[in-house]
């Protein structure tokens, strides 16, 4: 039913309870998972501007280098657990649930799968839910596994 699942990571312990849920579905299907976490560059027009956002301590360069270190440890845990699995570090000029989207429907997903991370009021207004807006979004399924452990 499901081959391929998507599970946009965020470097949070909220991501220990979605990938508890991810390698049961894993290997219950025989699917496999693709990883991803992804930083949204802001709007430049330019390529210089849109460099400096890559550059030392810039906010693009600090989400690389924790991805470079959260990823391979996330997939050598999935790895040891028998799963498939890919990874991938995306920069993203779009809203981060638009490139959500968007790379589900390229890679050929059957499902993505989110942990369900509850915001306040004053949080959803300032922050969004980009959980959410995926949800709404695409035709695929969205699978949401409560944070609370």
């Amino acid at each position: 039913m499901y081959k391929k699942l998507l599970v946009p990571l965020d470097g949070s312990g909220n991501d220990e309870v979605v990938l508890e849920h991810v390698k049961k579905l894993a290997k219950e299907f025989d699917a496999t998972v693709t990883l991803i976490m992804l930083h949204r560059l802001a709007p430049a027009e330019d390529a210089f501007e849109k460099q400096m956002q890559l550059e030392d301590g810039a906010s693009g360069w600090r989400a690389k280098r924790k991805a470079e270190t959260y990823l391979p440890h996330v997939e050598h845990v999935m790895l040891e657990a028998g799963i498939r699995v890919n990874t991938e570090f995306l920069l993203v000029e779009e809203p981060e649930a638009d490139a959500i989207v968007k790379y589900a429907e390229k890679q050929g997903c059957d499902l993505i799968v989110f942990a369900n991370r509850e915001r306040s009021p004053i949080g959803r207004f300032f922050f969004g839910n980009v959980e959410e807006k995926v949800r709404r979004r695409t035709s695929l399924p969205v699978l949401f596994v409560s944070a609370r452990k």
